[in-house]
């Protein structure tokens, strides 16, 4: 949400909640075996959607009418709470889903959570932490997976280069110079693998092309934001150009990547090798053709 000077607090506020409630959704609740009997017992009147869930204020509407009813006895009406009518409420549920499980583990790698975070030590508590390790643990999954097939296409393809570092959201690589766009193809290829694990241990049968592959891969000879940038400070107030000689990077997506090698990943003096002997191998199986 944009920052706007102009809303009072209370109308940002609202606003907030809106946007909460498009995007998380609201709470509704899935009532128990004992809140549906009770419902039909009592003839309480709910409003159920169609996913069958109810809502807070409904649920409360049963808890007061049992207090009234059952000389004080205490019932379990609500099996489950989920999210609700909001555009990720699904991905929010079924985090919910993981860090509640009895043992908690990622989705792709099956990394478990600390066993002081199980939910035979904690109960409900601590859910903003456990909801948010899924999805950091998760990012870590996706992490290893492409550090693994990095390492692997280098070995096969004798990609001359090795892992820098990773911050946050970007994995580094340093490559010699002519292996730079054979490294850039991998590295799309990587996130394309590596997506494909996460579709398909999420019980997904397509994967978008849209996230198939990076935006954009950097090719730069030194480490910044962004490739165009000539970092002027304070203590380089010439510029990388000027200063160092160091020209501005490429920002390369898949279809300039595979112009660039020709969507190979084989040395192109590797080709020209196989080719050539391919082409020996045919003179000399002609040669031994009979006339």
């Amino acid at each position: 949400m944009q920052f706007n000077h102009r809303l009072t607090s209370r109308e940002a506020e609202e606003k907030a909640r809106q946007m909460y409630a498009a995007t998380k959704g609201i709470r509704r609740c899935v009532l128990s075996e004992d809140g549906e009997w009770l419902v039909e017992e009592l003839g309480i009147s709910v409003e159920k959607a169609e996913n069958g869930t109810v809502s807070t204020a409904d649920v409360r509407k049963i808890q007061r009418e049992v207090a009234k009813r059952s000389n004080g006895a205490k019932w379990t009406v609500v099996k489950q709470r989920v999210w609700s009518g909001g555009t990720e409420s699904q991905m929010f549920n079924k985090l919910e889903c993981i860090a509640t499980s009895q043992f908690p583990r990622t989705p792709v790698l099956g990394c478990s959570i600390s066993r002081a975070l199980e939910p035979s030590a904690v109960g409900h508590e601590f859910m903003t932490s456990r909801v948010n390790w899924v999805v950091q643990s998760s990012a870590v999954d996706y992490l290893h997976l492409m550090l693994v097939s990095m390492r692997w296409l280098f070995e096969e393809f004798n990609i001359d280069g090795r892992f820098c570092i990773s911050i946050h959201d970007e994995v580094r690589y340093l490559v010699t110079s002519e292996d730079r766009y054979r490294a850039a193809l991998a590295l799309q290829i990587t996130n394309l693998l590596t997506r494909c694990m996460f579709a398909y241990k999420l019980e997904m049968q397509d994967l978008p092309q849209s996230v198939a592959f990076f935006s954009a891969v950097d090719v730069d000879q030194c480490l910044r934001k962004e490739v165009t940038m000539d970092c002027q400070t304070p203590s380089n107030v010439s510029g990388l150009q000027r200063r160092y000689g160091i020209p501005e990077g490429e920002a390369l997506d898949i279809y300039q990547i595979i112009e660039k090698t020709n969507g190979s990943l084989v040395k192109r003096k590797q080709t020209q090798n196989r080719k050539q002997a391919q082409r020996d191998n045919l003179r000399e199986a002609a040669r031994q053709l009979p006339n």
